[in-house]
């Protein structure tokens, strides 16, 4: 298991995280912040800075990219507008 250090936390406000919901396709979930965190994987590379998603996990906060079902980090607004253009290209035909 690898040692993370948080560095420094920053508000996600208008971003979501993407987990695969099986047979019910994708879900989202809003992040609470972006984490710069400093990461040691421990296999001789020494310590690496990445950026994390944060949500709340019942009452801790965790790591989004941890979930076993985790897909991506998106834009809340782009699932709302690739739905927008299915609409407007279904009533141009």
């Amino acid at each position: 298991m690898e040692d993370v250090k948080i560095l420094q936390i920053m508000p996600a406000e208008g971003w979501v995280a993407v987990y695969d919901g099986g047979d019910d396709g994708e879900m989202e979930e809003p992040l609470a912040c972006f984490a710069l965190v400093q990461v040691d994987y421990k296999n001789g590379d020494g310590p690496q800075t990445e950026v994390r998603g944060m949500a709340p996990d019942e009452k801790l906060m965790a790591f989004v990219e941890d979930a076993e079902n985790f897909v991506t980090i998106r834009r809340a607004e782009e699932s709302e507008d690739d739905d927008e253009e299915e609409d407007e290209s279904e009533t141009e035909d």
